[in-house]
């Protein structure tokens, strides 16, 4: 029995995600199908290449050496691949934070749009929690996100550091007043629900001054955050940039700190699979994008 590229590549994914289930979402393909192509791929080779267990499935010692036959096959398959075709056609599925998506997420599109003319984009908008979880598990190709992955075969671009900022209300305190961790922790606050590197953020600076915050609500939108923090409902830490017109309006102002907030880092991620110089191209795209947007620096 001869073996096909696609049984390699359905061997590929099974190992790296560790579950066939994970395995068919990544590939679009009916979980029947991927124990199909194992099956049929393990009776070619003669011997068993994964243990089923309650966690998934794990490589056996001759799967793990298959393995490496395989990460080679497959990347000359990219490699001939794209020198013969366009690199990028079918679909993305990106994934981006929320502030990345209000700011620059246009201007990306068009110069994905603009490169890569045959390529269809299925988005979806999270925390980078959320993001980080389905770059790992598969079920996405291409993240924005505040947070770098922890997952061996997932690579990082830094595009660069967002400048974050306390805010509220026009004239919610005295003009000239320098606010401290106790004094805000007795306001109404508002933030990103858990995890999220805001929340984290908000938590950590109220910790590095040993307060801990008994008013802080949670709002899983930056958009209605924002209307929240213009109505004088609470306040909040936020992107500088997607506030830049309340602040010039004057519906909300900068409020002064002892302490101040640090930047977020914002990061593309991929997986690291074949020939990532493509999606090193779109992270440098995406930087281009975010720089413009003022959403980074």
């Amino acid at each position: 029995m001869k073996i096909s590229l696609s049984q390699i590549e359905t061997f590929y994914w099974v190992a790296r995600l560790k579950s066939f289930h994970a395995a068919s979402r990544h590939q679009h393909l009916t979980q029947p199908t991927i124990s199909a192509r194992i099956h049929e791929l393990e009776s070619a080779v003669g011997h068993r290449l994964f243990e089923r267990n309650a966690q998934g499935a794990e490589l056996t010692p001759k799967g793990a050496s298959f393995l490496k036959k395989a990460e080679k096959l497959l990347h000359l398959a990219d490699n001939m691949l794209a020198e013969e075709a366009d690199p990028m056609r079918g679909l993305l599925r990106l994934g981006s934070n929320e502030s990345s998506a209000l700011m620059g997420l246009a201007e990306f599109f068009e110069s994905l749009h603009e490169h890569y003319p045959a390529l269809r984009v299925e988005l979806t908008i999270d925390v980078g929690a959320s993001l980080r979880a389905r770059l790992g598990a598969g079920g996405l190709d291409f993240a924005i996100l505040t947070d770098p992955s922890t997952h061996p075969h997932v690579g990082d671009v830094l595009l660069g550091d967002s400048d974050m900022c306390w805010v509220g209300k026009k004239g919610t305190v005295k003009a000239g007043t320098v606010l401290s961790p106790s004094d805000l922790a007795g306001m109404p606050l508002l933030t990103v629900p858990a995890p999220s590197s805001l929340h984290a953020l908000n938590m950590a600076w109220f910790a590095s001054a040993r307060v801990s915050p008994p008013h802080l609500n949670t709002c899983n939108s930056l958009a209605v955050m924002l209307r929240l923090v213009v109505s004088g409902i609470a306040v909040a830490i936020m992107p500088r940039a997607i506030l830049q017109r309340e602040l010039d309006d004057g519906s909300i102002e900068a409020l002064k700190v002892t302490r101040p907030v640090p930047a977020l880092p914002i990061y593309a991620s991929f997986p690291l699979i074949g020939d990532t110089t493509v999606f090193r191209d779109i992270a440098q795209m995406a930087r281009g994008a975010l720089m413009n947007s003022s959403l980074i620096r």
